[in-house]
């Protein structure tokens, strides 16, 4: 006869199949977020891309820049009345429930709307740009925009838009860590539309 109590497990026993589990999950779970993170930075810089095409080519058959708006229909330009995309692109860092109260805060998804944002430097659309926003001297961002007719950009993984003034530039990047605070951006190559000479 054989003995049920040789087949049971022990206390101990159990103990240590729960904390491999445990330290396989606190390996295996924050990989997965990061693997997610960067599937989102890479399609999002990928859109980034195919809006800055589109600009492109409206560029070219307008001689002009493309409208600027907050709205949420802001991009419409891309598909009416020239189709230059299908469709329109959407942020994926913006793309979940937890994000819709972040649109009334304007200083986070306020100007994106779910949307990526476009964002001329053409004095008709901003008055009060200045040298300033061109000067290397002051951020070395700052002198990307001295060749670019503007910039398009989405939230980065903070959902949290910093602004574009001398104080608070704060690009994404990934070198900074996977959740480092910033908007990925992309400069849309031309000349900008502002009433004084470039530094």
């Amino acid at each position: 006869m054989i003995n049920p109590k040789s087949h049971s497990f022990t206390l101990i026993e159990l103990l240590i199949v729960v904390a491999i589990i445990g330290i396989l999950a606190a390996i295996a779970v924050p990989n997965f977020l990061n693997a997610q993170v960067r599937a989102k930075v890479s399609r999002a810089m990928a859109d980034l891309r195919t809006m800055e095409l589109a600009i492109l080519q409206y560029m070219n058959d307008n001689n002009d820049n493309p409208p600027h708006s907050h709205s949420p229909n802001q991009n419409f330009w891309l598909t009416t009345p020239v189709p230059y995309l299908s469709g329109f692109l959407y942020d994926p860092f913006q793309d979940f429930p937890a994000a819709k109260p972040l649109f009334a805060d304007n200083t986070r998804l306020g100007y994106t709307q779910s949307q990526y944002h476009w964002d001329p430097y053409d004095i008709r659309y901003h008055s009060n740009l200045t040298a300033v926003y061109f000067d290397a001297r002051i951020n070395p961002d700052f002198g990307l925009r001295k060749n670019s007719i503007g910039i398009i950009f989405g939230m980065g993984p903070t959902t949290s838009y910093q602004g574009q003034s001398t104080t608070d530039w704060h690009p994404y990047d990934i070198s900074n860590g996977m959740y480092s605070i910033g908007f990925l951006r992309r400069y849309v190559p031309g000349r900008p539309k502002v009433g004084f000479s470039l530094p």
